[in-house]
């Protein structure tokens, strides 16, 4: 509780008493009291950073979960290899981000410059595909949380996989008595029983694409190109423009967001397993 308190609830309630506040990052300025909020919700930049996160949101838990599944499935058969299969799967997890966003933006470079995605594009015939991915705001946000999805699915694999394991292998010899093939048996079997794992896996996406898209933002695009999401627009307004109580407030707002989404898809998922 001591350590709740002093860098979690102390830290928290002092965030939101200078969202209340003009704040220079040096000098608490004049009482504000929900200006700030009033100002936040009337931006249309912080707006459009808004909807800049619900997409790449969408994008990463949706890519997460199914590239996380689909690689569990791959890695639990029967084949030689698999358990080194999946140690280089989950190499991206423990990788530095600096690294990520240096190998991801020379991958993502124009051919001019480089890019080996384009040249690989180029060498098959698809040249006509090719474009600066990082560089461009039609392909920058869906790139970015290719990377993003890239770097955290091994993860998803290691919560599906874990959750696959205990499932009852009669369930599945029930499924092939009844003539039931791969498919089947996976889309009916498989799936159901995987709810609880798939949820927290979701949640954790989805936690992951609201609150800590920062860094793989940061390094790879400096939130140009489209890419701007809330916390690199909160980083921009503490740092470059030296309006901390607007910050703050732009942090509580995406708290409130996010507390409002998390405690709707908890309650449904609750109800959802209550019915199972």
């Amino acid at each position: 509780m001591l350590l709740l308190s002093v860098f979690l609830i102390v830290p928290s309630i002092y965030g939101f008493w200078l969202s209340l506040h003009e704040f220079d990052g040096i000098n608490l300025g004049a009482w504000s009291g929900l200006g700030q909020y009033q100002a936040v919700l009337a931006d249309p930049e912080f707006r459009r950073s808004l909807w800049h996160t619900v997409v790449f949101a969408i994008v990463v838990v949706i890519g997460k979960n199914a590239v996380g599944l689909a690689l569990a499935v791959l890695v639990s058969a029967p084949l030689k290899g698999a358990r080194l299969a999946r140690t280089l799967l989950f190499l991206p997890v423990t990788m530095n981000v600096i690294v990520v966003g240096a190998f991801w933006t020379f991958f993502l470079s124009a051919r001019r410059f480089g890019g080996l995605f384009n040249e690989m594009l180029n060498s098959v015939g698809l040249g006509m595909l090719e474009t600066s991915w990082l560089s461009s705001e039609q392909t920058a946000l869906v790139s970015v949380a290719a990377v993003e999805i890239w770097r955290w699915a091994g993860l998803h694999m290691l919560l599906f996989l874990a959750g696959m394991q205990v499932i009852e292998p009669q369930l599945y010899d029930a499924g092939r008595m009844d003539g039931a093939n791969a498919w089947v048996r996976f889309w009916h079997i498989t799936v159901p029983q995987l709810g609880p794992v798939l949820s927290v896996s979701i949640l954790l996406a989805l936690m992951g694409a609201f609150v800590r898209s920062f860094d793989v933002v940061w390094v790879l695009t400096r939130g140009g190109f489209g890419t701007d999401v809330v916390v690199t627009h909160m980083y921009n307004e503490a740092f470059q423009f030296s309006r901390f109580g607007r910050a703050a407030a732009m942090g509580y707002v995406l708290f409130a967001i996010i507390a409002i989404i998390t405690f709707t898809f908890v309650l449904i998922s609750r109800r959802k397993l209550r019915d199972v």
